[in-house]
């Protein structure tokens, strides 16, 4: 969608960037010592992957719209902390998102532990944000899992058009507008 979240649920672009600052700062403390099971317990994706549409949890609290989106950019520090925010969620599930494939030797709990709806947020995010690398990296774990008969669904709706199609099933117009 064109413009900025006006909604009155709208957390705003101050208080997501100092939520996600914060999530940024835990996901670094989990990472240092090793805390990959924390990454698959805890509840973040609303403010560290914001997207354009509507969550279940949150609402409209941190859902981002092309203005939003582009004011986002302008912040370098905002920008570093998204791609490591995706860098680390997915050596969470055992993918090096820098080098596209599987890490050479994780730890336990560093595996798929069946959120294809962070997966999902990610992903969008990555690509709604210009992370286009990122995004062709979690797009092909995406499509190794679905290989894997791994569903990538939430809530009885399938998530896997974003790295298969790009057409998403609902009609609902996903690319972003001049």
């Amino acid at each position: 969608m064109s413009g900025n979240n006006t909604d009155p649920q709208f957390a705003g672009i101050a208080a997501l960037k100092a939520r996600h600052k914060q999530q940024s700062e835990q996901f670094e403390a989990w990472a240092r010592r090793g805390d990959w099971q924390a990454f698959h317990d805890e509840h973040y994706d609303w403010w560290t992957f914001p997207i354009d549409e509507s969550s279940r949890g949150q609402g409209l609290a941190y859902t981002v719209y092309e203005g939003d989106i582009a004011e986002l950019q302008k912040d370098a520090a905002f920008m570093r902390d998204l791609r490591r925010g995706a860098e680390l969620v997915a050596a969470s599930w055992g993918w090096n998102l820098h080098a596209a494939d599987y890490l050479a030797s994780p730890a336990p709990d560093q595996r798929w532990q069946d959120w294809p709806v962070r997966l999902y947020k990610a992903a969008r995010c990555m690509k709604l944000f210009g992370c286009t690398r990122e995004f062709d990296s979690l797009k092909k774990f995406a499509l190794l899992l679905l290989q894997q008969g791994r569903p990538i669904t939430y809530g009885g709706y399938d998530l896997s058009w974003l790295f298969t199609t790009g057409i998403d099933p609902r009609g609902v117009r996903h690319e972003r507008r001049p």
